[in-house]
């Protein structure tokens, strides 16, 4: 699985990159056969962060767009809805 991470209008610490990746690793243990993984977040304001998932699998893109005003809070968020979005396609299958 690829993982690509990417901060617009800020950078990212590698302690806060490492801690995505784990984070997304996660996202094997509902689905394994997730090809790839895009995460890009945005600093909209001083006070508002957008986080936007894009995960491929066999036949499918699943995307979340969340806003939050903290980062971990808008990815911690975005996580869970695609948590919910990979077990219900994985139902589908």
């Amino acid at each position: 699985m690829k993982v690509l991470i990417t901060a617009r209008h800020f950078s990212i610490s590698e302690k806060t990159r490492k801690h995505v990746e784990e984070d997304v690793q996660q996202l094997l243990k509902i689905f394994d056969r997730i090809t790839s993984v895009n995460i890009v977040f945005e600093k909209i304001k001083d006070y508002e962060y957008e986080t936007d998932i894009v995960v491929n699998v066999p036949l499918k893109t699943l995307t979340i767009h969340e806003k939050a005003d903290e980062m971990s809070k808008s990815l911690d968020i975005a996580l869970e809805k695609m948590r919910r979005q990979l077990k219900k396609y994985k139902e589908q299958l």
